[in-house]
């Protein structure tokens, strides 16, 4: 190979490599397009805890799904490639810390996966079984039930367990305001 192929070969390589990634901005602005619509989702579903009697069961379907498209390995994704970038509030903990990162955006697939099924199975109105138990906030947590337990919880319960994964993630691996 000669000294020009070589080059030519590097510059359209990089050229592919740019295209298929983006640039650092677009990269960044499709995160935080992404969060945005996340916290749009968010705000559908607990406008309906507020206000039972304002439930959809599509509407809090849609939101449900609306999250778990974002989530688990193409919210990984979003971020591989690009940690801390200027414009970014993301920060290089994602980097060193790949596996924990991982682990919240597969949990909150999970709890918007099971959001999603509560929608499914009440479609006429937010039940009492919807609903957060008696002593079920003090089973939970992080460190209490995780999605991957055997134990049936509420869907108001499983959102506020996909809420404080959301506080989690943006705790470790957001810089701080």
């Amino acid at each position: 190979m000669t000294w020009k192929t070589a080059v030519i070969l590097s510059v359209s390589l990089i050229g592919v490599t740019s295209a298929i990634a983006g640039t650092a901005s677009e990269i960044v602005q499709s995160r935080q397009s992404a969060m945005k619509e996340i916290a749009a989702a968010t705000k559908v579903m607990a406008g309906m805890f507020k206000e039972p009697r304002s439930y959809s069961a599509s509407s809090f379907g849609a939101a449900a799904r609306e999250i778990e498209a974002r989530a688990g390995g193409r919210l990984v994704e979003t971020f591989a490639h690009l940690g801390a970038a200027p414009g970014s509030k993301a920060t290089d903990a994602i980097k060193d810390d790949p596996a924990h990162f991982a682990e919240l955006a597969d949990n909150l697939k999970t709890y918007a996966a099971d959001l999603e099924a509560a929608a499914r199975d009440h479609p006429d109105a937010m039940t009492g079984d919807m609903r957060m138990k008696a002593g079920e906030a003090m089973e939970g947590g992080l460190l209490g039930i995780t999605p991957h337990s055997s134990q049936k919880i509420s869907a108001e319960h499983a959102f506020h367990l996909m809420l404080q994964t959301c506080a989690s993630c943006h705790s470790r691996f957001r810089e701080k305001s």
